[in-house]
């Protein structure tokens, strides 16, 4: 028996373009499910649209709506190429840890990096898009950052050219504090 392609994880290269076809499948059920129990409703019931089933359908309509948002917040992002995640990677050196295709959600705005990187002393973002908001992010981050008190710099740009060049000369980790790691994917949509 073949084994089953595992999906990318949340930071792991793909992760957007399977999470956009994994959700809009799922919002396509809820959908059907609705549907389906409220046609199944109308056939028990001698096509009166007053039964339970109609307010079982009509329940499907909120995770049916949460799974359309979550499609809405990933459809303008692509996942990054293959060959400039090994790029990157290549640059990686000891403990480093490398995320990508790495979307974060504030209260006012949805941000994307292609690249988060942590080394010794700094956490190192490319923005994803040209009209990505890199004060903004900067401002969010760090904020973030400083509330749960890890204490590295914060390097966010658009220019991918001084990202590789950032990350090459940066000071490479002995070791990644595993909180600041899941703090930052549990920030990750």
């Amino acid at each position: 028996m073949a084994k089953r392609k595992k999906r990318p994880m949340r930071g792991q290269q793909g992760y957007v373009d399977t999470q956009k076809a994994f959700r809009i499948r799922k919002t396509l059920c809820y959908v059907l499910a609705g549907i389906g129990i409220f046609v199944l409703g109308l056939c028990l019931n001698k096509f009166e649209k007053s039964n339970i089933f109609t307010v079982f359908a009509v329940l499907t309509v909120l995770p049916a709506t949460k799974a359309l948002i979550s499609v809405i917040v990933l459809l303008p992002y692509r996942s990054v190429e293959k060959e400039r995640v090994e790029k990157v990677r290549g640059l990686l050196l000891g403990e480093d840890v490398m995320y990508t295709d790495v979307v974060f959600t504030s209260r006012e705005k949805i941000m994307f990096a292609s690249f988060l990187v942590i080394t010794q002393d700094e956490v190192l973002c490319l923005a994803g898009r040209e009209k990505e908001d890199t004060a903004y992010m900067e401002k969010y981050l760090g904020g973030e950052l400083k509330k749960r008190m890890f204490g590295k710099k914060l390097y966010i740009t658009k220019d991918e050219k001084k990202f590789h060049e950032r990350v090459a000369h940066s000071a490479p980790a002995q070791e990644i504090k595993e909180e600041l790691v899941l703090y930052l994917k549990s920030l990750m949509v």
